[in-house]
């Protein structure tokens, strides 16, 4: 895997699994709690936690099923809860399962940002997260207040072909989600 496509997986996972802010797509963040402070509430039911106990690593590789790709792997970043699988040369697809984050929080460049849907799921579709062209991802709500992020880099290709490519694989990771009201 080439070095700014594994910059970009590595970049995902942090942004990801490292957050301690939550906010509005308009990027304005408000800080959450401290680690040491008392929740407000306890967790009601293992419905807060709808992403528990999924492998990103086995659900990105039966949504990559058929297609040509290399077994998922551990991102390094945060092996518990993102991974990568690559064509080498071609490109790379990251996949991030991460409970407690909401799907629109901690977004890189909003103005860039597109909201829509994958299936009946709000989501978003984020353009060049990190200023690089060929890079998109998308982000899907899992209710109550988890998601799940699709990121696709494309060495050589363009923004539109990763977004497209990003896109079809949220589509299959969608159907794979946990039914949530």
């Amino acid at each position: 895997m080439t070095g700014p496509i594994r910059g970009f997986v590595t970049f995902v996972a942090l942004t990801c699994a490292l957050t301690a802010c939550d906010g509005s797509v308009g990027g304005n963040p408000t800080p959450v709690s401290p680690s040491g402070s008392t929740p407000t509430s306890a967790p009601s039911s293992q419905s807060d936690t709808p992403l528990a106990g999924m492998s990103p690593c086995k659900t990105l590789d039966q949504a990559l099923a058929g297609q040509g790709y290399s077994p998922s792997t551990p991102s390094i970043a945060d092996p518990e809860h993102a991974c990568d699988a690559d064509k080498p040369g071609q490109d790379n697809l990251g996949l991030v399962l991460q409970d407690g984050q909401s799907y629109d929080a901690n977004l890189s460049n909003p103005s860039k940002d597109q909201t829509g849907h994958v299936r009946a799921r709000r989501a978003i579709l984020e353009l060049e997260p990190t200023g690089q062209e060929g890079l998109c991802a998308v982000r899907i709500e899992v209710k109550p207040k988890s998601r799940a992020l699709v990121s696709a880099s494309l060495a050589p290709g363009t923004t539109d072909a990763a977004c497209t490519r990003a896109r079809a694989v949220a589509e299959a990771v969608e159907l794979l989600l946990p039914k949530t009201s």
